[in-house]
């Protein structure tokens, strides 16, 4: 008697080779997890020839951009961004504001960050959001290509 009619007369035992079968379909396919965001953030001061960035649990100094740090977000391989609320500026980003600094190649003693700025017809202009949603929004792992033109060298002091 074939399997197929042994089956068709005996419910139960079409039930548990129906199981039994999307068991294995199952239990034979693995997926990568998702990176768990941990909410890291790289703290340290960390300086290359012409500049450096101060980073703390709370916040970011790099020259005359200070910011607090609302929201830190991990990506893969050693890399996040640091959402900021902008409390002092130079003139080029904009108090009370959001921003972005991406970093990357995170180790103990090297890292590469990275502003965002974008060129426009009037030339370089920071990226900036006007709330932590739209931030969160805008600078994520699948913007950082179209975000960032220079990824800045540095080591911790």
């Amino acid at each position: 008697m074939s399997l197929f009619r042994f089956c068709a007369r005996k419910p139960f035992a079409l039930a548990v080779v129906f199981c039994l079968s999307t068991a294995l379909l199952f239990t034979g396919c693995k997926t990568d997890p998702e990176p768990e965001d941990t909410g890291f953030v790289p703290v340290g001061e960390w300086a290359a020839q012409w500049d450096s960035y101060t980073i703390t649990d709370t916040g970011i100094e790099y020259g005359e951009l200070k910011g607090d740090i609302e929201k830190a977000i991990d990506f893969s391989d050693n890399a996040g961004v640091l959402i900021i609320k902008i409390t002092a500026s130079s003139g080029d980003f904009t108090v009370g504001k959001y921003t972005g600094i991406y970093y990357s190649a995170y180790t103990s003693t090297t890292i590469k960050l990275a502003n965002v700025w974008l060129e426009g017809n009037e030339g370089w202009y920071p990226l900036e959001a006007d709330s932590l949603s739209a931030a969160v929004s805008l600078f994520n792992v699948d913007n950082v290509g179209g975000h960032v033109s220079y990824w800045g060298d540095y080591s911790k002091r």
